[in-house]
């Protein structure tokens, strides 16, 4: 995904995550309409990944 920044932190969390997990992620984020809402996702994303917030209705990863 184009929008993802460069964090190799995460993404070793998201390839450890069941395949289930990184479709919904991925598929959340796909569906925003507008770049604002994509970028937003996109650093809610990271964070969780890292365990620091919540996405889609997740504590942690």
């Amino acid at each position: 995904m184009k929008h993802w920044p460069k964090n190799p932190e995460a993404k070793k969390v998201f390839d450890q995550l069941i395949p289930s997990k990184q479709v919904e992620i991925n598929r959340y984020i796909a569906r925003l309409k507008t770049e604002e809402a994509i970028e937003r996702n996109v650093r809610r994303a990271i964070g969780f990944l890292l365990g620091k917030n919540s996405f889609v209705g997740r504590d942690k990863p």
